[in-house]
């Protein structure tokens, strides 16, 4: 009898920014354990964290190109978005749409 390979990809195989996220939220969770942190803070620790690993990802030579490519994407919406937390305008544009 045959035995007929599953031919669908594994649906976290190149799940590379999930694995960011994840690994970022728990240093930045170990790091502050017991410590009152403001939101602030934290997105800064995060985002510090997150630019390490993807420095060690890309230093990875056995993680794909498109991986590593999909993870400093990432890192910059991250980035990005913090920054726009920062000085408001995301706050500004999200109340013109609810209005």
């Amino acid at each position: 009898m045959a035995v007929e390979k599953h031919t669908e990809k594994d649906p976290f195989a190149g799940a590379a920014v999930y694995r960011l996220r994840r690994d970022a939220l728990m240093i930045v969770s170990n790091l502050n354990r017991g410590q009152r942190v403001s939101n602030q803070e934290a997105k800064r620790q995060l985002v510090f964290v997150q630019a390490q690993l993807c420095k060690a990802a890309l230093a990875d030579p056995r993680l794909p190109e498109k991986a590593k490519a999909a993870l400093l994407q990432f890192h910059a919406e991250t980035v990005t978005e913090n920054l726009e937390d920062r000085r408001g305008s995301r706050r500004r544009q999200d109340s013109r749409i609810s209005a």
